[in-house]
């Protein structure tokens, strides 16, 4: 089994935050995203999206989107548990990790994909090129407003994002508000006491510690 890894994505950070929760060490091939490593002929062998996180299983099967790795993972060590317990805890972290996935992530990525240098004609993830769209950015600044807004007043009902433990809901909303800081510039939780609050909390916890420092 080899995990593929770019330790300044949010995406892989994700999987290597549920992999510290559970106490897993996976061997590791870090491909750098910033030198367009995801785009050579041996990684796009692998993994033709060219896109991280990828798994690749020892019968050589290759899975990629951080949901479906952690998914996988859950399955093999269930416990801790990190994706709910029965139907309506699943539905929950679930239902919490989309919204902050289609509402917020991609809201960022708007921001960041569409307003760099860097990312002329790519300002999508993967193998095809797409050129930026410059309205598209103030777009996503809108759309990052509005999806921390609401992870604010729902951490003012709950202590965590999705159930009253912490789950994958809570490191998929962690990482995007860090992800929020590089790409849109300013953090979300400045004048959102929940979200400070919440995000000092799991912040403190030793194994998002350890796989992002």
């Amino acid at each position: 089994m080899q995990f593929y890894d770019f330790r300044l994505a949010p995406s892989p950070t994700k999987v290597r935050i549920f992999l510290a929760e559970k106490n897993l060490e996976i061997p590791t091939v870090i491909v750098n995203l910033r030198k367009f490593e995801q785009q050579s002929a041996e990684f796009l062998a692998k993994v033709p999206s060219a896109t991280l996180p990828a798994l690749e299983l020892d019968d050589g099967t290759v899975l990629v989107e951080s949901h479906a790795i952690c998914r996988y993972f859950e399955e093999l060590h269930p416990e801790p548990n990190l994706m709910g317990e029965g139907a309506k805890e699943q539905a929950l972290v679930l239902m919490w990790h989309d919204m902050a996935t289609l509402e917020g992530y991609l809201g960022i990525q708007e921001v960041y994909r569409n307003g760099q240098e860097y990312f002329k004609g790519r300002a999508l993830a993967g193998p095809q090129g797409y050129e930026q769209i410059e309205a598209l950015v103030d777009r996503g600044r809108k759309r990052v407003e509005v999806f921390f807004d609401k992870l604010d007043r729902r951490l003012g009902e709950s202590p965590y994002v999705a159930l009253d433990r912490f789950t994958y809901a809570d490191i998929a909303a962690y990482v995007y508000q860090g992800f929020a800081k590089r790409a849109v510039g300013t953090d979300p939780a400045g004048g959102r006491d929940n979200l400070t609050r919440w995000s000092e909390m799991i912040a403190a916890r030793p194994a998002v510690n350890t796989a992002t420092s």
